[in-house]
């Protein structure tokens, strides 16, 4: 289960990883810190090979492309807790929104991409669409919320209830993903 994403299918393959796993890898450990870019990489990783060897057992699947949708599901987890924060008038001017807006639709189409590439053979959507929800809910326990009190915004109220929830939604969900998908996967007999 863990193999697989440390595996490629050649040198294309590999490069490609490495280069996704460079820019949105980066971006993430720079903002979030190494322990959470390796929860938001592994978890995911592991979560997507488990789905897809549930859904296809019959073919192997390598490549580190559950981690890298992990990233993107992390993107997105921390998008939509920090929404308030990278589309308020108060902390950004028009011009910073905009550039947030075009990060949203570059990410919209990196995922629509790759899922339409995943519809080619030998390419596995359910490693990456299972990554990256894997992803967005361990992004929701480990990405750091940006108090808004920081930039002095004081509007927001329930700032301590909501990042609990997120927190605790993240992990209890991502965790009981995996040990249900893990329940299934080993509990069948390895050919359908």
């Amino acid at each position: 289960l863990v193999s697989p994403m440390v595996l490629h299918a050649g040198v294309i393959h590999f490069l490609l990883n490495m280069f996704a796993l460079w820019y949105v890898g980066k971006a993430i450990e720079q903002i979030h810190g190494f322990f959470p870019a390796v929860v938001q990489f592994v978890v995911p990783a592991v979560g997507g090979t488990i789905l897809s060897a549930i859904f296809l057992p019959e073919y192997i699947t390598v490549g580190a492309s559950g981690g890298i949708f992990g990233l993107i599901g992390a993107c997105i987890s921390d998008i939509v807790m920090n929404w308030n924060l990278l589309f308020n008038e108060f902390v950004n001017e028009r011009g910073v929104r905009l550039s947030h807006a075009r990060v949203l639709v570059v990410l919209f189409l990196d995922i629509v991409v790759n899922c339409l590439v995943g519809l080619t053979p030998f390419v596995d959507n359910f490693t990456h669409l299972g990554g990256m929800i894997l992803g967005f809910l361990c992004g929701l326990s480990t990405i750091q919320l940006v108090s808004p009190r920081f930039f002095g915004d004081e509007r927001q109220r329930f700032y301590k209830f909501k990042i609990l929830f997120f927190r605790s939604f993240g992990l209890l969900v991502s965790m009981a993903g995996i040990i249900v998908s893990s329940i299934v996967l080993f509990s069948g007999d390895g050919e359908t």
